[in-house]
């Protein structure tokens, strides 16, 4: 009685797996066949077809893992078989050996089909530009993504990024009636399906290290297209080192759009013409074993893009022929190497200058030995950073910077030696009592020092025996040397004032 009661329960969950799995199916065909209704509406025929094809290789392929019944895959054919008899072109059949892949909407193929007509050749709409003499293409904008260092180079740039642009071609125009009503734009899925201009670099990609490419193409109704080019291409760089370490770098990349059977192709620039940026350039990829084989690290180079620009230009001065020059501007950031050549010749060059304030005219010479000192090991270290091949006969500012150091440096320690070399001389001739008064308090008041008559620097020069001259004959040689450290004060003040002057230019 047991054995027949456990029986009977067996049949019955048998039966209600049964009945669950054909709900299962019911549920799941009606669910895919609205999936087609909505694809068709947002994708087209062709491509709702091509995805209730995808749904069922990926159903056959996970067949084992989900344990789909037959039922169900039977039920999914017969789908796919209602979907072609619905989502069947009629445009497609006096078509042949076209190169679109198969994959576009119908429309396209009336429009490929009424070319056919017209023509003749069933590539022309992919293979040859549009009937007329002048060709507008119309730069929306240009996007840079991706700066890199070339290899072996420190300043040639490898430019990744965008051009979004749009063209007439009258050939893609449809009336938005009949069938076509309710299509306002014809997304093309493959790009080689139309003809697109050959906007490309022709100059430095003889190495194979360029790429091109042409995606997102939209046509409309008018007959205007819509594309996006994908480009990588090496641009041609100079380098500006008047601003050494800090230099500017300048790379521009000449697209040129050469068609055989126009006569002109014209650029014109709609969008930002130039445009901030603050994109790091970077020097190479670095595989790390942590990290998975699809993401690198990027090592990044002292220069950042900081600007884009774009123009047109005529090439050799021809009308005809134009020119799309777009170009990135870079900065070498380097501020703790320029404070590390500036500050520390800046800050002791202050100091001599400022040597009047330390005393008496030997300390002020050992001060001012010592800063060029100073000097001399910061120019040391300023060569050692120059680059091999120079500055292409540029004299970088810091270098003009270093010269007018050394030479304010050369006169400062001049006129000091001068100085006590005139302070050595026994004057009995007395100097204008004005001219005196006026030194005395310059250095007194000013300065704060005064000669000494102990000095050590303050050796006579006597033309005759001493014993020879009057005893009552008076000595001005104090008076004089209040004159020459006046002059020697007032110097240093005048040379304070043209490096703080020098300074702020550099700075600023």
């Amino acid at each position: 009685m047991i054995h027949k009661i456990s029986g009977l329960e067996s049949r019955e969950s048998a039966c209600l797996t049964a009945r669950h799995k054909a709900l299962i199916v019911s549920h799941t065909l009606t669910h895919w066949h609205k999936r087609a209704v909505v694809l068709e509406t947002e994708w087209g025929a062709a491509r709702g077809y091509a995805k209730i094809r995808a749904l069922f290789v990926l159903v056959l392929r996970r067949r084992r893992q989900m344990k789909t019944p037959n039922v169900l895959i039977l039920g999914i054919v017969t789908l796919i078989s209602q979907a072609n008899a619905i989502y069947g072109c009629k445009y497609t059949n006096n078509l042949t050996n076209r190169n679109d892949g198969g994959q576009e909407e119908c429309l396209f193929y009336y429009l490929l089909n009424r070319e056919f007509e017209d023509s003749g050749n069933v590539h022309s709409l992919s293979t040859l530009p549009p009937r007329t003499d002048e060709m507008k293409i119309t730069i929306e904008n240009v996007l840079v993504k991706y700066v890199e260092l070339v290899k072996g180079s420190s300043y040639q740039f490898n430019v990744f990024g965008d051009i979004y642009l749009n063209w007439k071609d009258e050939r893609m125009k449809w009336e938005k009636e009949g069938e076509f009503k309710n299509y306002e734009h014809l997304y093309i899925f493959n790009s080689s399906a139309i003809w697109t201009p050959h906007v490309i670099d022709h100059t430095l990609c003889m190495d194979g290290g360029c790429s091109y490419s042409i995606d997102d193409v939209d046509v409309y109704d008018d007959g205007t297209v819509y594309a996006r080019i994908q480009f990588k291409y090496q641009a041609s760089c100079a380098v500006d080192y008047r601003k050494f370490p800090e230099e500017d770098d300048s790379c521009c990349i000449f697209f040129t759009a050469f068609e055989p059977n126009i006569l002109r192709t014209k650029f014109e620039v709609e969008g930002k013409s130039k445009e901030k940026l603050s994109r790091p350039v970077y020097a190479q990829k670095v595989y790390e074993k942590e990290e998975k084989l699809s993401e690198m690290a990027h090592e990044h180079s002292p220069w950042v893009v900081v600007e884009r620009t774009i123009s047109v230009s005529h090439l050799g001065g021809l009308e005809t022929l134009e020119v799309l020059q777009v170009c990135v501007k870079a900065e070498k950031q380097m501020s703790t190497v320029r404070i590390a050549l500036v500050f520390p010749v800046t800050l002791a060059t202050y100091v001599m200058l400022a040597s009047p304030l330390f005393g008496d005219l030997r300390t002020q010479i050992f001060v001012k030995l010592f800063t060029l000192h100073i000097q001399t090991i910061c120019f040391l270290y300023l060569c050692t950073i120059t680059p091999l091949n120079g500055f292409l006969g540029v004299r970088p500012r810091i270098y003009i910077f270093y010269e007018i150091v050394f030479t304010i440096s050369f006169l400062s320690i001049l006129v000091t030696l001068i100085v006590m070399a005139l302070s050595r001389v026994k004057r009995n001739v007395p100097p204008s009592h004005r001219i005196f008064l006026c030194a005395k308090l310059i250095n007194r008041v000013v300065c704060c020092t005064e000669p000494e008559r102990a000095d050590a620097y303050h050796r006579y020069v006597e033309d005759e025996n001493p014993e020879s001259r009057p005893s009552n004959e008076i000595d001005y040689t104090q008076d004089w040397r209040h004159i020459y450290l006046a002059l020697n004060n007032m110097f240093s003040a005048f040379l304070f004032s043209v490096f703080l002057f020098m300074t702020f230019l550099e700075f600023f």
